[in-house]
């Protein structure tokens, strides 16, 4: 019992996203329960790919899988926009107020609280970036 959804970037919509999420995690009671998780790192790295990923064409497009084995759950996102490494991005000094703090990779350090492991590769013009929910 696998989700995917594929967008292109022009198109994409976080309310039909999460309301998938919702019904696909709500089949089981282990995926209902990391449904916070899964919706927060989709969330952040899509938002990161909207935001900051540099058009390479004018049919770039984002891919997401959410995929259980046994005790764990993998995401998988792909987009075809320029190469971006998300785990380059240095954690924020949490221990500065949010005044001192300089603006950025908070949403990154959320995702790598919530994740087991995070994996970046570039390859045959895709970002791909998977991450594990234990």
């Amino acid at each position: 019992m696998d989700y995917q959804y594929k967008s292109s970037l022009a198109d994409f919509d976080f309310e039909v996203l999460n309301s998938e999420i919702e019904a696909y995690c709500a089949r089981d009671e282990f995926l209902l329960s990391r449904l916070f998780s899964i919706q927060l790192i989709v969330e952040e790295l899509v938002t990161n790919i909207l935001k900051y990923g540099v058009p390479t064409a004018a049919n770039n497009m984002v891919e997401i899988k959410i995929h259980r084995e046994e005790s764990r759950v993998i995401l998988a996102i792909a987009d075809n926009t320029a190469a971006f490494n998300p785990l380059q991005i240095g954690e924020p000094d949490t221990s500065l107020s949010v005044e001192e703090r300089q603006i950025g990779g908070l949403g990154l350090y959320l995702v790598r609280q919530k994740t087991a492991s995070l994996h970046y590769e570039y390859r045959n013009g895709m970002n791909l970036v998977s991450a594990v929910i234990e």
